[in-house]
This record gives structure tokens, C-alpha cells and sequence, in this order.
């Protein structure tokens, strides 16, 4: 049996229950829990939350909002492996639905594993129905794969946008003048909180950070110098 989806950022939890072995009575109080426990997430009662989760999941351990909700809730106190297996279970209730995986994408770029993030979404790039924050979460990881990582890099600083972390290395592009030509500047977009939504690093390596921040810190241009080559 399919069940009705309607896509929404994490705190939201937009599972519907599927058909379970519960009895009618217990289904029921599971979708009554889980309506509290999004009031409670949504007003930041992370705790009280979870415990509204749990007790629905043991009340229908079939109800794949309950293991989504729950998920939801150990994610944003810090509880990642609690986390992963909440909402893998909510996956292998609902293989085809995109709001656990979607919020599992999220936590792995939060775990570092944006490799894992893309390979869960990647089926969905093309999907119109797809929620904006699936697509949003796909192109941060896809971007952070490409553009690898490195532990020696002159950091530009933390834009809310593209276009802003653009602007900036455009900027120090000038500023470096003939100096630019031998250098890498890559924009990594980052995730560093729950909902998804997330902030672009501007880097810059192939050459000692420290000398490049030099050279820009000399024009007051802000860089911060990361390891040294």
C-alpha cells in the first residue's frame, strides 16, 4: 500500500503513516503523538519531542512519521547515530518517499559524507516533485565532491549566498592581479545547521595560504590562512 506525500523541510516531518500490524486504536494514538511531536519540534522543545517520537513509534513501530519525527528530533540534539537508524527506519517503511532521505542527506553533510548525501539524493535531480531543499541539499553536497577537500587553503570567509562568496573572490582576483593566474578559488558550500540551508566558503589554495593572505591582508582584504604548504 502507497502512501500520500506532500515534501517539507525536516522540522515539518511530512510522512503519512503506512498500513501496519498495530491495532486500529494504537494507529491511531501514533498519528495523535506525532501531531504533538511536531508542535513540540516546531517550537524548539527538542527533548519533550523526542519523547513524543519514541512513544509513538512503540506505540505503531510501522508509522514511518513517528521514525522520521524521531529522527528529526535526535538529529537536532546532537544525537547522529540515533539519528541515522531513525531515519533509515523510516526509509525501509517508505522506500520511495523523499522527506527522510532528504533529511538523511542533510545529516550525513553534517557528518562530512557528502559523498553519501549525493548518492541518496542523485536518483531525484531530475524529479519536478522534488522539494526545493532536496534539490538545494543535492547541489551543496554535489559541489563540496567536486571541489574536494583540503586542509590547506586561504579562506575568503562565509557567505549566506553564491553569488555573495562570488563576489568576493571576483574581488580578490583583482586585488591579486598576475598572482591570480597560478591559483585555485572554489566556493564549498557548507551545512553547518539543521534545516539544510547553507552558508558558501570561499577558498583559495596552490600556493602557502599565509603568503596569499599577504598579499590580500596588505589591501585590507579579510583572509584567513589555513595549514601551511
Amino acid at each position: 500500500m502507497l502512501c500520500t506525500k506532500t515534501p517539507l523541510f525536516i522540522a515539518l516531518l511530512a510522512l503519512t503513516a503506512c498500513a501496519t500490524h498495530a491495532s486500529p486504536e494504537d494507529a491511531h494514538m501514533a498519528d495523535n503523538l506525532c501531531m504533538q511531536g511536531k508542535v513540540l519540534l516546531m517550537a524548539g522543545k527538542k527533548t519533550e519531542a523526542r519523547d513524543i517520537y519514541s512513544s509513538a513509534t512503540k506505540r505503531d513501530a510501522g508509522n514511518a512519521r513517528a521514525w522520521n519525527g524521531l529522527g528529526a528530533a535526535d538529529d537536532l540534539l546532537g544525537k547522529r547515530e540515533d539519528a541515522l537508524e531513525a531515519y533509515q527506519h523510516a526509509i525501509d517503511l517508505m522506500p520511495n518517499d523523499m522527506t527522510a532521505k532528504n533529511n538523511l542527506a542533510h545529516l550525513y553533510m553534517e557528518m562530512g559524507q557528502p559523498d553519501k548525501a549525493v548518492e541518496l539524493l542523485q536518483p531525484y535531480a531530475d524529479d519536478r516533485t522534488a522539494p526545493a531543499t532536496l534539490r538545494q541539499n543535492l547541489a551543496a553536497a554535489t559541489k563540496v565532491v567536486q571541489a574536494g577537500s583540503t586542509d590547506v587553503y586561504a579562506e575568503l570567509g562565509s557567505y549566506p549566498t553564491d553569488g555573495m562568496a562570488q563576489g568576493h573572490i571576483r574581488e580578490a582576483k583583482s586585488l591579486l592581479g598576475n598572482k591570480a593566474k597560478d591559483l585555485d578559488f572554489t566556493i564549498v558550500p557548507e551545512v553547518k545547521t539543521g534545516g539544510g540551508v547553507p552558508t558558501f566558503t570561499a577558498k583559495i589554495t596552490g600556493r602557502n595560504p599565509q603568503d596569499i593572505c599577504d598579499d590580500l591582508t596588505a589591501q585590507a582584504f579579510p583572509c584567513i590562512p589555513h595549514g601551511k604548504q
